[in-house]
């Protein structure tokens, strides 16, 4: 969900470069980026295996399922929106605030995190595997025209990501509120803010991680 105000007793995730969060940031936050997190996810044993991982980053950063994390940053940038998209898949509540918060970030001091007991239960409501997507019935590519003409998951269609910023997105998708879509992008990572904006619109979507790297890399069939 994006918001404009953080819940209260959230944990803060500030996603900015750390020079930036060193110039003040919000009192409690913590400075992460798990933007280059790229796991493999073909097998239940990749599933169950990324689900530990995820457990152990919960336990080092303190995320527990009874607390609201809030994710922040200058904008909907890939950096916030795929860290909030992985906090969400190891199944915590998350929040992303890409605005507002200036005036509140005052505190300069480095925060550490507080550990807890390992804790995750991966979301298979917002994923898409690599065998889910070659099969997905509503696919959405939100990468750019000439990537998508370059060559893209067979029936997938093209809506950049700049686009779904837009008004009226729905309309030129299609879709009404309660309906599913996956998208993917290279890396999963421009697939990550288009997640966010989707789910804000009340679309159900779910994200392609592995993306079209993944895709490729796997030896799939491309269509141009």
């Amino acid at each position: 969900m994006i918001v404009q105000q953080a819940p209260k007793n959230a944990l803060l995730i500030d996603t900015r470069a750390p020079q930036l969060y060193a110039t003040g940031h919000l009192s409690g936050a913590l400075n992460l980026d798990l933007s280059p997190i790229s796991p493999r996810l073909h097998t239940p044993a990749d599933l169950a295996a990324f689900e530990e991982s995820l457990a152990n980053l919960n336990g080092q950063i303190g995320a527990t399922p009874d607390r609201p994390v809030v994710v922040y940053d200058q904008g909907l940038t890939g950096a916030a929106g795929r860290t909030a998209y992985l906090l969400a898949l190891s199944g915590l509540e998350v929040h992303l605030w890409p605005s507002g918060w200036e005036t509140q970030a005052t505190s300069t001091e480095p925060v550490q995190p507080t550990p807890s007991q390992p804790w995750a239960k991966l979301n298979r409501d917002i994923l898409l595997t690599l065998e889910e997507a070659a099969r997905y019935p509503n696919l959405v590519d939100v990468r750019r025209p000439e990537e998508f003409a370059a060559g893209h998951i067979p029936g997938a269609r093209s809506l950049p990501l700049d686009q779904l910023f837009q008004p009226g997105v729905l309309s030129r998708l299609e879709l009404k509120p309660g309906d599913e879509v996956g998208v993917y992008c290279r890396s999963g990572t421009r697939s990550a803010v288009a997640f966010w904006i989707l789910q804000s619109e009340g679309i159900k979507a779910k994200n392609y991680l592995g993306s079209m790297l993944d895709w490729q890399g796997s030896g799939q069939e491309v269509e141009k």
